[in-house]
């Protein structure tokens, strides 16, 4: 019987182990830098003049964007992107990103440029701290 119980707690912290990765295994895979311009619009990105968030406080409400922007309805948005994102990951990965930002309690969308046909949308609640992180009035 206290076999069979250490076995069962043997497995039960390995299954743990595998579902809740510890913080040190998410800081790998982090978020390490976001730089934020003004866009320049589709089809292009400011490369230049733009302000630049390092270290995991500063890059995480850009992480928890990604990690909860689900796929939008809209497959087209009529109007410009407000901001041009170039995300940078631990490893040397990079990615470049159209954000619209909404008004308060109102939805964002997000467009991946290499993928401009893919629009994701950002809840009410993310916009809300995007607005905060980005000190954009309204």
């Amino acid at each position: 019987m206290k076999l069979n119980r250490a076995m069962l707690t043997g497995a039960s912290a390995i299954i743990k182990a595998f579902m809740e990765p510890d913080s040190s295994e998410l800081n790998n895979e982090e978020l390490i830098q976001a730089r934020v311009a003004q866009s320049s619009g589709i089809g292009s990105f400011n490369e230049t003049d733009f302000i630049m968030f390092n270290g995991i406080e500063k890059v995480r409400p850009f992480a928890d964007m990604l990690r909860n922007a689900d796929d939008a309805l809209e497959d087209y948005i009529h109007r410009e992107p407000d901001f041009d994102l170039e995300l940078h990951w631990k490893g040397g990965v990079m990615a470049q990103y159209h954000l619209w930002l909404g008004q308060k309690q109102q939805p964002s969308y997000l467009m991946d440029v290499t993928h401009p046909h893919l629009i994701y949308h950002v809840s009410e609640d993310m916009t809300n701290r995007l607005i905060q992180v980005l000190e954009v009035d309204e």
